[in-house]
């Protein structure tokens, strides 16, 4: 009587019907191949594929689901795409590269997208993930900083202002190189220096508005 009452609480579990659908099959191909394609969209049509390849079917919200990807990537989509990528010239990809370069360096936002652009030289983001990524008033700030002329020429002798990191501040220092690492932060002077302490061999790495101008009285 108590095992009747305690298995009478839960609700059975009907099985969910399952479809046989070789063309849902041949979708999930396409989309794989789509150039865009990524993340957790990629993973989710993978893993479905796994799954038909291992029972030959599908429930009703699985395809439901394939077919709400495919509405969003539609032919019309990858039309659109290959406009764009007779658009997409070294100036969209060096700008590319800035982004991927920041959001790397500041996880997690667009961390698929910029890995394959950091790491796969021939690969074109769609428009809709190259604005996103790059026209966002983040990224304008670090495209701004990283293209700007750097304040300080190399071989200037400078010095940590008082905001500095402990391992600046007040220091004297030479510039080594300007911009040799991708600028990590979307605040006004954000470009990085590698500088060199006086009378020291290891070089340290520096955002630009942490530096100023020697003095007379300093040098």
């Amino acid at each position: 009587m108590f095992v009747k009452k305690y298995y009478g609480k839960y609700k059975k579990v009907t099985p969910k019907p399952k479809i046989k659908d070789d063309k849902v099959f041949g979708t999930i191909n396409k989309l794989l191949e789509l150039p865009w394609m990524f993340g957790g969209t990629k993973d989710f049509l993978s893993s479905i594929k796994e799954l038909y390849e291992k029972h030959g079917e599908l429930t009703k919200n699985q395809i439901d689901a394939i077919k709400k990807i495919e509405e969003k990537n539609s032919e019309e989509t990858l039309i659109s795409y290959n406009e764009w990528v007779s658009k997409y010239d070294e100036e969209k990809r060096e700008i590319a590269n800035i982004c991927a370069g920041y959001y790397k360096n500041n996880p997690p936002y667009f961390a698929h997208l910029s890995e394959r652009i950091l790491s796969e030289l021939d690969f074109i983001p769609s428009e809709k993930q190259y604005r996103s990524m790059c026209e966002n008033k983040f990224t304008k700030k670090v495209i701004e900083a990283t293209q700007a002329e750097p304040k300080y020429s190399v071989g200037v002798i400078i010095k940590g202002r008082k905001n500095a990191p402990l391992n600046v501040r007040d220091g004297l220092f030479s510039i080594i190189r300007v911009g040799m690492k991708p600028v990590q932060s979307a605040a006004k002077g954000a470009k990085i220096y590698e500088i060199l302490p006086l009378g020291k061999t290891q070089t340290i790495f520096c955002e630009e508005r942490y530096l100023r101008k020697t003095r007379k009285s300093e040098a």
